[in-house]
């Protein structure tokens, strides 16, 4: 079940062009439906004004300095690692800790494993019996060397190595779930990323936007054609879109850091996506009972559940098996009054004579872990349904907003910014106006951009919920 990019989203639609003119109001293109999230929207106002400028008025030597900053420019964007949300998640596989901390877990289970087929180590003693008081030890009537091997009943040998296997395998599937989060938080944290890049650029359109607005004013005010609460609005516009581009700067920085973080990089790595934000539709075959269905086949969260169910009932045979005697076998060789031609074989059982104390309270814990093991499985399930539950229904409202915007919204303030503009050119209303228009149709661009991040984060909730890569 793959995304697919939607098929349905019209081309582009420029607004007219304005006469130009004193007063005029020059715009960009305007999307009616479904732009690149980046696509400039923000309409200058400017007083049109013919300039000639001479060859020889230009600078050299700024000429210069603008090539070197050019260049400059280029070869630090050149440094930076240019990244789609495959190479992203790609990356994160490789590089992060959190995956290679779960790896190296998964090693070592393994290791554990191959352990529990062995016995323990034999003892080895060497001694001396019958030497007489204050004489040396080469006065021995008897001189032996005994090579000691205690081996567990075989079936605690087959339990305890099921029991292992069954914690490699739990182990494989926290690797598996460990993988699945973090590729959650890499689609959610590069989405996040271009997010806070579109609204960075969305900022600095709006400081422009003020700034030609402010000093268009001012003219006009000096003139006696202005108002004075056009310059004050001008001044509050001007230094309100400052604000907000600082937290832009703020938020991008923190976003790149985030996302720096969980691909296993420094926080100040430079990154230049190579994606744009857009809306990607997944495949309409996915419902709730299908994504239940198949999460309660296969969630590794589950599956780590059940391979523990199974690793304490492995738990429980072994303390069983602990009221069955270990097997102790011993072969000696013996110097006998100075003949070393002797030797010898002992067989001995290791008893449970405490069984009442000792192995008793080993079964009790054991049939208790048993369960609780159990219960524990299904509180999971429960909370794995409850999380499918709100995980879905939160993806299904940010997609029926995002199309909201596409179907309706963008279109709509795109007219009501051509329409006061309209009016605008026709001297039925003023530059404050305009502006409102102009800032109806920032927040609007500003909405679509937030919900479009919010729809990739509800996918990327979904995928961590129902164990499913939606999103390819």
């Amino acid at each position: 079940m793959g995304g697919q990019v939607n098929k349905q989203a019209k081309p582009y639609q420029t607004a007219p062009r304005s006469v130009q003119q004193k007063g005029a109001i020059k715009i960009s293109p305007v999307p009616a439906t479904q732009p690149a999230a980046g696509f400039v929207f923000i309409t200058t106002l400017f007083y049109v004004k013919e300039q000639h400028i001479s060859m020889r008025s230009i600078n050299p030597y700024a000429t210069a300095l603008a090539l070197l900053l050019m260049l400059s420019s280029m070869t630090v964007q050149g440094r930076a690692q240019e990244l789609t949300i495959d190479k992203a998640i790609t990356m994160a596989m490789e590089q992060s800790p959190d995956i290679q901390a779960l790896h190296k877990a998964y090693v070592a289970e393994k290791g554990r494993a191959w352990t529990t087929w062995w016995p323990s180590d034999p003892n080895l003693v060497y001694g001396w019996e019958g030497v007489p008081r204050g004489s040396g030890l080469e006065q021995f009537d008897e001189k032996r060397l005994t090579l000691t091997q205690q081996i567990e009943f075989p079936t605690n040998i087959l339990w305890r190595n099921r029991l292992a296997s069954r914690e490699v395998e739990a182990a494989r599937w926290r690797l598996e779930q460990g993988k699945l989060n973090v590729r959650a938080a890499v689609i959610e944290a590069y989405y996040r990323y271009l997010a806070s890049n579109e609204t960075l650029q969305l900022a600095r359109e709006r400081v422009a936007l003020a700034e030609d607005f402010y000093n268009k004013v001012s003219i006009r005010r000096r003139v006696g054609e202005a108002p004075a609460i056009e310059m004050v609005r001008a001044n509050v516009e001007l230094a309100r879109s400052r604000n907000d581009l600082r937290g832009a700067e703020s938020r991008a920085r923190a976003a790149m850091s985030r996302l720096n973080s969980i691909l296993g990089r420094k926080a100040d790595s430079p990154i230049a996506s190579a994606d744009s934000l857009h809306y990607r539709r997944l495949d309409g075959a996915i419902t709730l009972d299908n994504i239940r269905e198949q999460a309660l086949a296969a969630h590794p969260v589950l599956r780590e559940a059940g391979a523990l169910v199974s690793a304490a009932g492995h738990m429980r045979k072994l303390a069983w098996g602990s009221l069955l005697p270990a097997i102790e076998i011993s072969a000696f060789r013996q110097n006998l009054g100075g003949n070393p031609d002797f030797y010898g074989i002992e067989v001995g059982l290791q008893v449970p004579l405490w069984f009442a104390f000792r192995q008793r309270g080993e079964i009790q814990q054991s049939v208790a872990r048993y369960s609780m093991q159990k219960s524990i499985k299904l509180r999971q399930q429960l909370d794995l349904l409850s999380d499918i539950e709100a995980s879905f229904s939160e993806y299904q409202a940010q997609r029926d907003q995002v199309e909201a915007y596409i179907a309706t919204l963008l279109e709509q303030a795109n007219e009501v910014y051509r329409i006061a503009l309209r009016s605008y050119e026709e001297g039925e209303i003023g530059y404050l106006q305009v502006i409102e228009a102009q800032q109806t149709l920032i927040e609007v661009r500003q909405g679509y951009i937030d919900t479009l991040a919010g729809y990739y984060a509800a996918i990327a909730a979904l995928e961590r919920a129902s164990g499913l890569i939606l999103l390819q």
